[in-house]
């Protein structure tokens, strides 16, 4: 008995959970605000309040579209794990603290995944409505504030990954955020020539 609970545990261990949906969902949400960054930033006359509104709706587009998928996938896996489990231990688990346990789970890992892109559309439309109440002057500076707080949401999910494997965690941090400096740089050179 004590190697399936301990089983179970690691199936629910939130760092690991963490680490399998919530960084790759922050890292693609922010990649996708920096490619509409990019778009706006390239306009001559830049909206920002279509800026505004193509950042929030996508964010809440992958937001639902991870949260569903992630909750779908640990649906499958917890029954694949009980259906393995009962037959381990030659008994039903379907109203067991270990089926409780995986359903909690599933709806957590779920609900921090839709919370994942709307928190980057919360940090980096921050600037942009700044320069819509006139605290910024320009929608250039606007977005590169932007665009900076997006690069540094990547440099700390960089960090954070590296710090998970104790090797190194400002290599990871400084590697993913280059690939995210180049991947702007490239959406805006493809932007201007557009």
């Amino acid at each position: 008995m004590s190697q399936p609970a301990g089983t179970i545990r690691s199936f629910l261990d939130p760092a690991e959970l963490f680490r399998r949906y919530f960084v790759n969902t922050l890292f693609d949400s922010t990649f996708v605000v920096l490619g509409i960054l990019a778009a706006a930033t390239a306009e001559p006359t830049p909206d920002p309040e279509f800026a505004i509104s193509a950042i929030v709706a996508a964010s809440l587009a992958i937001g639902i579209s991870t949260g569903v998928s992630v909750y779908e996938a640990e649906h499958t896996e917890g029954e694949i794990r009980l259906r393995r489990l009962e037959r381990a231990m030659l008994s039903p688990m379907r109203d067991t603290q270990i089926a409780r346990r995986l359903r909690s789970a599933r709806f957590a890992v779920s609900g921090v995944n839709f919370l994942a892109p709307i928190f980057v559309a919360l940090v980096t439309t921050i600037p942009i409505l700044m320069y819509q109440a006139r605290i910024l002057p320009d929608f250039i500076i606007a977005s590169a504030l932007s665009s900076a707080l997006a690069l540094s949401i990547i440099l700390g999910a960089g960090y954070y990954l590296g710090k998970l494997t104790g090797r190194r965690p400002w290599r990871k941090a400084i590697r993913m955020t280059v690939v995210a400096v180049l991947t702007f740089g490239a959406l805006l050179a493809i932007q201007h020539l557009l």
